[in-house]
C-alpha cells in the first residue's frame, strides 16, 4: 500500500510530465505557424509583384524583401543606351559579369530591395520604413551579410553596375534623396526623414527611411524595384579594391574569391597633381597604365594627404598610355562616352581604399548611379555610409 507521500510524488511526477508536454506541443505548433505566416508573407509579397519581389528569412531570423533581377546580355544594353543617348559603350558580347561565378550562367539575382537595416541576431534585415543600417566598415558590412546564411553576400561591383546599365537602357535611371531629404534636381520628390524635419532643411539628421521616396526614387520607377540606389547614403560594394592606385576586381560575381586571387588589372587612376600636401581636392583622375603622380605615400591607407575629383565618373581622361578595359566599362569604372549617367569619382590613390557608390543625401549632383567614391580605407565608417546585401539562388 502506498503511502500518501508516495501518492503524492507519483501525482507531481505525472503533472510534470502533462506540463512538459503541453510545453512541447505548444513549441511545436507555434513554430509550425510561424513557417506557416512566413510563406504566408512570402506568397503574399511574390503575388503582389508580380514575381519581381519575394522575401526571404535569412538564417539569423531576419526578414529581407529582395529584388529578382533576371540574366540580361551586354550586346542588349549596349544597343538600347546607342539608340537612345548615341553612345557607344562598347560593353561586348554576352552575359554580364553579374550574373557569372565561376564562369558559370546565372538566370537571375537577388538584390536587396533597401539599404541593410537594424535586425536580430546581430544581424540586419532589409525592410522598408525604417533608418538604414549606417557607421559600419566594410569589413563589418561584408561580414553582416554573409553571417545571413549561405549564398548571401554584400552587393558588389558587378551587380550594381548591372542594375545600373539595366536602368540606364530602360529610362528608368532613378533619383533619390540627394539633398536633405529630397531630390536635388526634382526637389517636389521627398522621403520621411530620420528627424521628421523639413525636406531640404540642413540642420538635423537628413537621411530618409528605407523606401519611403515616391517611385522615381527605383530602379524601375515601380513600386516593385530597387530603393535608394541614388543618395541618402553611400554604399559599401565588394569584390574591388584599389591598391596604390592600381585597379583590382574579381572578373566575375563571385565573393568566394579572396582578395589576394582578385584580378590585377594593367589600369590605374592617376593625377594630374603631384602635390601630397593637405588633404583637399587638389586635381582630376587620369586612367592611366602607370602612376606619374601620387597624391600619398605608397601603403598609406590614412586619410592625411589630398585626392583627386571628378564631377562625373564618364569624363576621366584616359593617358595615351592607356589599352581600354572592356571589363571595366562593364563594371562603370571606365567609360567610352558620356551617357548623362550621373554621379561624380574620388580617388586616393595611395594604400588601400574600396568602393562606395551612390552618394549621400548632400552630395547633390556628384550622387547618382555612376558615383564612385575610392577614397577610404576598409576601416572607415560614417553616418553617412550604408551597404545592401544580396543572395544567389
Amino acid at each position: 500500500m502506498q503511502s500518501a507521500k508516495e501518492s503524492f510524488e507519483d501525482i507531481r511526477e505525472d503533472a510534470t510530465k502533462a506540463i512538459n508536454d503541453v510545453n512541447a506541443n505548444f513549441a511545436t505548433k507555434a513554430a509550425s505557424l510561424t513557417i506557416t505566416a512566413t510563406a504566408g508573407y512570402r506568397n503574399a509579397v511574390e503575388k503582389a509583384s508580380g514575381g519581381r519581389n519575394t522575401m526571404i528569412l535569412d538564417a539569423q531570423g531576419n526578414e529581407n524583401i529582395m529584388v529578382v533581377i533576371p540574366r540580361f546580355n551586354c550586346e542588349d544594353i549596349n544597343a538600347a543606351v546607342l539608340a537612345a543617348t548615341g553612345v557607344d559603350m562598347q560593353l561586348g558580347v554576352g552575359t554580364h559579369p553579374a550574373f557569372r561565378t565561376n564562369g558559370v550562367d546565372r538566370g537571375e539575382i537577388l538584390v536587396g530591395k533597401y539599404q541593410a537595416s537594424a535586425g536580430v541576431g546581430g544581424g540586419c534585415s532589409v525592410i522598408g520604413g525604417v533608418q538604414p543600417r549606417t557607421s559600419v566598415n566594410y569589413d563589418t558590412a561584408k561580414s553582416m551579410s554573409a553571417n545571413k546564411g549561405a549564398n548571401w553576400h554584400m552587393m558588389s561591383i558587378h551587380e550594381w553596375a548591372a542594375i545600373a546599365l539595366w536602368s540606364l537602357a530602360n529610362d528608368t535611371v532613378p533619383r533619390g534623396n540627394t539633398y536633405y531629404g529630397l531630390a536635388h534636381d526634382a526637389r517636389h520628390e521627398t522621403a520621411l526623414r530620420a528627424d521628421n524635419g523639413m525636406p531640404g532643411s540642413v540642420s538635423g539628421t537628413p537621411r530618409t527611411d528605407t523606401g519611403s521616396g515616391p517611385v522615381t526614387w527605383a530602379h524601375d520607377h515601380s513600386a516593385y524595384g530597387v530603393q535608394d540606389l541614388v543618395g541618402n547614403v553611400w554604399e559599401w560594394l565588394d569584390q574591388m579594391r584599389l591598391e596604390d592606385g592600381r585597379i583590382i576586381t574579381t572578373l566575375d560575381n563571385d565573393p568566394s574569391i579572396v582578395e589576394e586571387n582578385w584580378h590585377r588589372h594593367t589600369a590605374y587612376f592617376d593625377s594630374t597633381s603631384s602635390s601630397q600636401s593637405g588633404t583637399g581636392d587638389v586635381g582630376s583622375s587620369i586612367l592611366s597604365s602607370t602612376i606619374t603622380n601620387r597624391n600619398g605615400p605608397v601603403g598609406n591607407d590614412a586619410h592625411d594627404n589630398p585626392y583627386v575629383h571628378d564631377a562625373l565618373f564618364s569624363t576621366i581622361a584616359k593617358d595615351p598610355s592607356y589599352a581600354p578595359n572592356e571589363a571595366l566599362r562593364r563594371l562603370l569604372i571606365e567609360s567610352a562616352g558620356d551617357t548623362g549617367l550621373a554621379g561624380g569619382l574620388y580617388v586616393r590613390n595611395y594604400g588601400s581604399r574600396f568602393p562606395l557608390r551612390g552618394g549621400n543625401w548632400y552630395n547633390g549632383s556628384a550622387a547618382g548611379l555612376g558615383a564612385l567614391n575610392l577614397g577610404n580605407a576598409r576601416s572607415f565608417a560614417s553616418t553617412s555610409i550604408g551597404f545592401r546585401p544580396a543572395l544567389f539562388v
